[in-house]
């Protein structure tokens, strides 16, 4: 840098933010990648002179999806963090090591002047490499729980940002800050626009945001769908649910007949059905929120990015969370949370669901809902973890 250049640099936080570099981790599933890329999306926008990079696992889904949103990607080894003996831990310890001294290579190479971690296994070895190289790294825990990467990457964090309220433990560290979760730009664009006006102009004219992927969407409904009919969309998570696909299959004729059903399967459990008022597909990409904007009624697992969008959008809620033996948990305590609140409701195996679908689309049930949703402080994640990073970087 030349004399001028760091003379503008000192002075202007504009032109000193020229010089910064973001490396993202985080991987293992989808959702520790997505609320990173919203973050990364606000922050571009806010500061169009960063470049960003991305450490994750070698698995081609997750590299495709940051690739696609303009993010160099670098694969490193991995191992899975288990909290249960199994000799595959012994293997994965290698994995891991190996995976810190790719990471070091890289972080080496890029120079990079935070590190933001979303979590999962991987981001251990890289939180671990940027530590012994002083670089400031944040880490960003989206349940009410922490994970096993989160509280190990915490020991060496310069900020811990939470998606729920602080624990009074959690509240003694000045590092933790509750920020909420981040919300993809489509999310925010979608919330409060006038969707008889979108599609209107959807219709109408051929450039319009998300208008590619919406389109076939509305051209899909419109040829399926009654009118008349409350919309409930059922998603079960980035990979689908099985547990919620099969539920809705054992129901499907009965809530066709009073319903519009549009169901996420999933790639592992998507069949093909051909039925008047139903409509499944393998993933829903990009037009997500229009599809939230439309609902009546969201079927949905608790993760907590999930349940930020949708209550984002203040909709009525069906929540099926993961159980214990297949998580840490840490479903069970998201819905847990939102049910005390009053702002959603948790589906029990003694349940009838058609029973329990009639009773969600009462009026009396929507309102209660709906003082529970203005009582929420609802913060936004993007510009408090924004903020909080601007300022680690200066």
């Amino acid at each position: 840098m030349c004399q001028f250049d760091s003379f503008i640099a000192y002075f202007s936080p504009i032109w000193y933010f020229y010089y910064m570099k973001i490396v993202f981790t985080g991987g293992g599933t989808l959702g520790h990648i997505y609320p990173a890329l919203a973050l990364y999306d606000y922050i571009k926008e806010r500061d169009k002179t960063i470049d960003f990079y991305w450490i994750g696992t070698n698995r081609e889904n997750e590299r495709i999806v940051v690739e696609k949103n303009g993010i160099r990607f670098f694969s490193i080894s991995s191992g899975k963090l288990r909290r249960y003996f199994s000799f595959k831990n012994l293997v994965d310890v290698f994995k891991v090591i190996i995976g810190y001294f790719q990471a070091k290579r890289i972080i080496k190479k890029i120079k990079p002047d935070l590190l933001f971690s979303k979590g999962g296994y991987v981001s251990v070895a890289v939180v671990y490499a940027a530590k012994r190289l002083n670089i400031k790294i944040v880490t960003h825990e989206s349940d009410i729980s922490l994970g096993l990467a989160t509280k190990l990457n915490l020991r060496v964090a310069n900020v811990i940002f939470k998606g729920f309220k602080l624990s009074e433990t959690e509240q003694q560290d000045i590092r933790f800050v509750y920020s909420g979760n981040p919300l993809r730009s489509s999310m925010i664009y979608f919330k409060d626009i006038d969707l008889s006006f979108y599609e209107k102009r959807l219709v109408e004219e051929a450039d319009i945001q998300y208008g590619d992927c919406v389109l076939k969407v509305k051209r899909k409904i419109d040829e399926t769908f009654k009118k008349d009919k409350p919309f409930i969309l059922v998603v079960g998570g980035s990979l689908g649910s099985l547990e919620i696909n099969e539920l809705i299959f054992k129901h499907l004729d009965k809530l066709v007949e009073k319903y519009n059903i549009y169901h996420q399967m999933g790639n592992q459990t998507y069949k093909k059905i051909e039925k008047d008022c139903y409509i499944g597909v393998k993933q829903i990409g990009e037009e997500l929120g229009y599809l939230y904007k439309k609902a009546d009624l969201i079927i949905s697992r608790c993760g907590a990015n999930t349940l930020n969008e949708e209550i984002f959008f203040r909709k009525n809620i069906l929540a099926i969370p993961l159980k214990n033996n297949a998580s840490r948990g840490e479903q069970v305590l998201n819905a847990k949370y939102f049910k005390k609140l009053n702002m959603l409701e948790v589906y029990e195996k003694n349940m009838n669901l058609i029973d329990t679908v009639k009773n969600l689309l009462n009026n009396n049930v929507i309102e209660q809902r709906n003082k529970a949703f203005n009582s929420f402080n609802y913060i936004d994640a993007n510009e408090t973890i924004y903020l909080k990073i601007k300022e680690l970087m200066k």
